[in-house]
């Protein structure tokens, strides 16, 4: 009778249901982890591969290298003269100092980028290619700030040379990075990153004795 009971409630079918919905789950459980390890295979396949290289990274556009010398030691000619204006003008301890710095520094990269161009004569420092109409107003701007310098006096000749001086050490700092950044030769690029940052050490200080008029 017992048996008869179970044959009723739990009826034949029940008892091949489970088993090949087991089946089928247990082959669905395999193929996931069979496609799993083979995603994880390709991916670490994948992983030693070099990752690429940043765009521009490792191109050196000469071109520009060589332009950026020459707008550079043109800049650099007029600054590493800058002191002489100190012998006719009256100026703080302080402006003196810095002033001298300019210049020795100036003077320093001058030489320097006159070396490299001897040794590379592919690099013509007498053609910084800037547009008539650029070059016309970069001559204009340049009398209008030595006509304020020579006609200006004390605190306001110190202010308006370190106007000139911010304007020309920020341009220069620039332009010793843009050097950098498309020299082939290691050692050039640290000689250039190191102009860079000194004329950028020295704009700060320009800024700062502008803030403080001192």
């Amino acid at each position: 009778m017992r048996y008869g009971v179970r044959s009723v409630h739990t009826p034949l079918v029940s008892f091949e249901m489970p088993a090949n919905l087991k089946m089928r789950s247990h082959l669905l459980r395999v193929s996931t982890i069979f496609l799993f390890c083979s995603l994880c295979a390709c991916q670490s396949l994948r992983q030693p591969a070099e990752p690429a290289l940043p765009s521009g990274k490792g191109a050196f556009d000469l071109p520009t290298r060589n332009n950026a010398l020459a707008l550079l030691d043109d800049l650099l000619g007029d600054e590493k003269n800058v002191s002489k204006l100190l012998i006719i003008k009256r100026n703080s301890d302080a402006l003196g100092r810095l002033v001298e710095n300019i210049s020795k520094t100036s003077a320093e990269g001058t030489k320097m980028i006159e070396a490299l161009a001897k040794s590379e004569p592919a690099i013509n420092l007498k053609r910084t290619d800037l547009p008539p109409g650029e070059m016309a107003a970069r001559k204009a701007i340049s009398k209008t700030k030595e006509h304020i310098l020579l006609h200006s006096k004390d605190a306001e000749f110190e202010f308006q040379l370190l106007l000139t001086q911010t304007e020309a050490l920020n341009y220069g700092s620039n332009l010793a990075m843009v050097v950098a950044e498309n020299e082939p030769r290691a050692e050039r690029v640290r000689d250039f990153l190191r102009l860079s940052s000194q004329l950028r050490g020295l704009n700060e200080q320009v800024l700062a004795m502008l803030r403080t008029g001192r």
